[in-house]
């Protein structure tokens, strides 16, 4: 996959997940753009709704994410939520542009979905960042450049549920030539659970009483996948 050193613009897609209210993720797309833009980096952001905000039907949403997540586990493409981020991406796409993918929930998995298709038509990805996520099949050649982040009540410990749905599993073949059920064979090689307050619907939060040693849960989210973008750059650098 190839990276340019200075995109003439960065373009970050943000995907809700189901039943999302609108405007939800317009905080975070504001704040990550902000940081780009301190940096100083041209950088656009898209909030898109792949399955709908919370006025669409329930049930149909519903039926359109459990469609994804098994043809994702068949390894077949999406025919709802990444299809449409597909052509939301293609429509408005440029060669000067370098995108990066974020979802969160049923989102995020839209934007895998999405993002293999892109790499596949030869399309650059700085990478992709699935938030509160079910697990899903991460494609060999999107390894190196996904982030999964999933979330911890620092009050409670409880676990945000949504990332218990889904599989990383398949079946491997050892050395003596026996298959065995690998649990994380699909797994994304980057992964961290953030410090919050609340649950799923929180990793967004910017205000009392969403805050952590000193910290709102977007500055937490935020924070996080700023490191990890620098991080990856360095890598590609090197390469």
């Amino acid at each position: 996959m190839t990276i340019h050193s200075e995109p003439e613009e960065i373009v970050i897609y943000v995907s809700a997940g189901f039943a999302t209210a609108p405007h939800f993720l317009d905080a975070f797309a504001a704040a990550l753009s902000a940081r780009y833009e301190q940096a100083g980096s041209r950088v656009r952001t898209i909030v898109h709704y792949p399955y709908g905000d919370w006025t669409r039907q329930r049930q149909r949403q519903l039926r359109e994410i459990t469609s994804d997540l098994w043809n994702n586990a068949h390894q077949k493409p999406s025919l709802y939520g990444g299809k449409s981020l597909i052509k939301l991406i293609t429509e408005n796409h440029t060669p000067e542009q370098q995108l990066l993918l974020i979802g969160h929930s049923a989102g995020a998995v839209a934007s895998v979905q999405a993002a293999d298709l892109l790499v596949k038509e030869g399309i650059s990805i700085l990478g992709v960042i699935q938030i509160g996520s079910p697990k899903c099949a991460i494609p060999p050649s999107l390894k190196h450049c996904v982030l999964y982040l999933n979330a911890a009540n620092q009050l409670d410990q409880s676990i945000d549920p949504i990332p218990r749905l889904g599989t990383w599993g398949g079946w491997t073949k050892t050395r003596l030539g026996v298959h065995r059920w690998n649990s994380m064979k699909h797994a994304p090689i980057h992964r961290r659970t953030l410090p919050l307050i609340g649950g799923h619907a929180d990793y967004f939060r910017d205000h009392n009483p969403y805050i952590w040693q000193e910290a709102t849960n977007l500055e937490t989210t935020i924070n996080t996948i700023w490191t990890w973008l620098q991080l990856i750059e360095k890598d590609d650098e090197h390469d």
